[in-house]
C-alpha cells in the first residue's frame, strides 16, 4: 500500500493507494491507522511521492477552480454506504445537498443512516462529503466543522445565516 501526501493551503492531505486506487484520504493522519488496520490488516505501507496528475488536480482544486476528481477509487463499505457515496459524487463543485435529499433520492427516510454513511466516507475531499449539510445546520465533518466551512468557502458556497453557527 502506498502512502502519499499533498501539502494544501488547509493542511496536509494524507492518501493511501492500493494497486493505484485511492482507498483512504484524510487531513488527520492519526485517524487513518485504525481504519487501515481494520480494512487492510496485512498491508505494508510504502511512502512515495504523489503522482503528478493527482498533484495537478489538487492544485487546481485548492486554487478554487472546478475540478471533477476522476480518480480510480477502491471504496470499502457496505452496499448502502456505496449508494450514498455515489450520490455525494453527483453534487457539483460549488453545490450542496442535505442528508435528507440524499435519503429521498435513495427512497429511504433513514436520514441518520445516510448521515452515518456520509461520515464513513473513506476518501474525503475526493468524494466531497463536505458538500452534504444538515437541513438546518452544517452537519458534521470528519476533518472538523472549521475545515468543512473552509472547503465550502473555497468552492464559493454561500452559507445562509442559519448555517453559520
Amino acid at each position: 500500500m502506498q502512502q502519499s501526501m499533498y501539502k494544501s493551503p488547509l493542511g496536509t492531505l494524507f492518501m493511501w493507494f492500493e494497486d493505484d486506487k485511492l482507498v483512504y484520504s484524510t487531513f488527520h493522519e492519526d485517524s487513518a491507522k485504525n481504519w487501515l488496520d481494520k480494512h487492510f490488516p496485512h498491508a505494508d505501507w510504502i511512502i512515495k511521492p504523489l503522482q503528478a496528475h493527482y498533484k495537478e488536480d489538487l492544485a487546481v482544486y485548492f486554487r478554487g477552480r472546478k475540478i471533477d476528481f476522476d480518480w480510480p477509487l477502491q471504496l470499502v463499505g457496505t452496499d448502502f454506504q456505496q449508494k450514498v457515496w455515489q450520490e455525494i459524487r453527483k453534487v457539483p463543485h460549488g453545490g450542496v445537498t442535505t442528508y435528507k435529499r440524499i435519503g429521498e433520492r435513495l427512497n429511504t427516510k433513514a436520514y441518520r443512516a445516510v448521515g452515518q454513511a456520509v461520515g464513513a466516507n473513506p476518501v474525503s475531499l475526493i468524494v466531497p462529503c463536505h458538500r452534504v449539510l444538515g437541513t438546518r445546520s452544517l452537519g458534521g465533518y470528519g476533518g472538523g466543522i472549521n475545515l468543512k466551512r473552509l472547503l465550502l468557502e473555497l468552492e464559493n458556497v454561500t452559507l445562509g445565516p442559519n448555517l453559520l453557527a
